[in-house]
């Protein structure tokens, strides 16, 4: 009777296996990794994107308050490389220069925004070399950024804000006469210039020569 000895292919087939099913199991940890890494940086871009509008929503306020505030920042610096923050003083928001830092999900995340002038033709918003700074209109756009293996990972968006809030001033007094040119931060008793007028009398202006009361 002839014996067949299996046992060196029996080896060989447990190797072969073991390297298939190693090769199997590097494939599928890849891909966990792969996907968790995934859904890492798509849980920190919504957590971005949420932070971008809280800060634009910020810097809104803060121009509806005092557009002067967002017109001339801090320093008065302006272009798309500036940074600034929105930070409670007191009860109401002021702009600072620099960036504010988060930390979500031990995540640290960096939050600013930059202001631009800008420029108009015809009325729409250009970039061409005609074009006129509107002083009633700011690129404003925010910039938020965080760590994201060895890179900076950043969300940026951009809106144009526009003074459109109006302050209705009255003005009932003329007797101090004419030659206060503008602009005004404040009303008081003068004007620029007046023909045919009579404002002699306080808390009046009537056309020359005709009785005022």
């Amino acid at each position: 009777m002839i014996k067949i000895n299996n046992k060196g292919q029996a080896l060989i087939e447990i190797l072969i296996g073991m390297f298939v099913a190693g090769i199997l199991i590097s494939a599928a940890t890849a891909a966990v990794v792969v996907t968790l890494r995934s859904n890492l940086e798509s849980k920190n871009y919504q957590v971005a994107s949420s932070l971008g509008q809280e800060l634009m929503d910020d810097a809104k306020t803060v121009a509806e308050a005092d557009w002067h505030n967002i017109y001339n920042p801090p320093g008065n610096n302006k272009g798309q490389n500036t940074q600034y923050y929105v930070a409670a003083s007191g009860t109401a928001l002021f702009i600072f220069p620099g960036f504010a830092t988060t930390t979500i999900g031990n995540v640290v995340f960096s939050k600013f925004f930059s202001i631009e002038n800008a420029k108009r033709l015809n009325g729409d918003i250009s970039t061409n070399p005609l074009a006129v700074d509107d002083p009633s209109t700011q690129k404003i756009t925010s910039h938020i950024q965080w760590p994201s293996g060895g890179r900076t990972s950043e969300v940026a968006s951009t809106v144009y804000l526009t003074r459109w809030r109006n302050i209705v001033s009255r003005q009932t007094d003329w007797i101090g006469g004419f030659g206060q040119e503008g602009p005004m931060n404040e009303f008081n008793q003068r004007f620029s210039t007046s023909t045919g007028v009579s404002y002699s009398s306080s808390s009046f202006i009537c056309i020359q020569g005709i009785f005022c009361q």
